[in-house]
């Protein structure tokens, strides 16, 4: 599977325009990408910060979604503060925690986000799979996770939840027990971290329980 998360800074009191956008213009013209593209979400985890990520099935619909992406940035430069900030490539690691199905819509959604600056990332991935992923899996509120490999100093995290309590409670189970968090700190030279609900979303295919890549 093949993930593409874009950001971009938008125009103070634009995000509803954007809403508007994304549903009547935007979704529709992914609709030929339908069957490849897995799903797609974005969210304004902060001030004027819209962040999407969309799932798909390889490179080559990673191409065409760009092509199809860009179309619609320039239908839309008058909303945008910023150029766009790619991050894209096979997913290293993945896994469905909760079925997440077309036919039933979740009522909840929370990402957590993270693009980090590491000075090794095969180092820190093995370090995530050895004490950070067996915890997670475990959480009753995770709802899937995956990460991509940018390049040998660069990642990108991230974490679906049922709710912001949800990921909140995890976290501070983790500092509490064994301050996991900490271990990664040596590893680490810098990181921007994104969190929120999606204000607009399409799902085209169903993650069932159990599907991981690794």
């Amino acid at each position: 599977m093949y993930a593409v998360a874009v950001s971009i800074l938008f125009q103070d009191g634009k995000l509803d325009e954007l809403k508007e956008f994304f549903e009547n213009t935007g979704f529709p013209a992914l609709e030929i990408l339908k069957g490849d593209l897995y799903s797609i979400a974005f969210f304004n985890p902060k001030d004027n910060v819209n962040l999407g990520i969309a799932f798909m099935k390889d490179k080559e619909t990673a191409d065409k979604f760009a092509q199809i992406r860009n179309e619609n940035l320039m239908q839309i430069q008058d909303l945008l503060a910023s150029f766009p900030r790619v991050y894209e490539g096979e997913l290293l690691t993945g896994k469905t925690l909760k079925d997440s199905l077309v036919a039933e819509p979740r009522e909840s959604l929370f990402l957590a986000f993270a693009k980090l600056d590491v000075k090794n990332a095969d180092e820190y991935m093995n370090l995530q799979k050895e004490i950070y992923l067996p915890k997670l899996e475990k959480d009753e509120g995770i709802i899937s996770y995956g990460s991509i490999k940018i390049d040998d100093n660069t990642l990108v995290l991230f974490e679906f939840w049922t709710s912001h309590d949800a990921k909140h409670s995890f976290d501070e189970k983790l500092n509490s027990d064994e301050n996991v968090y900490e271990k990664f700190m040596p590893l680490m030279d810098g990181f921007t971290d994104y969190y929120g609900e999606p204000f607009a979303m399409r799902q085209f295919t169903d993650f069932k329980t159990g599907e991981s890549i690794n």
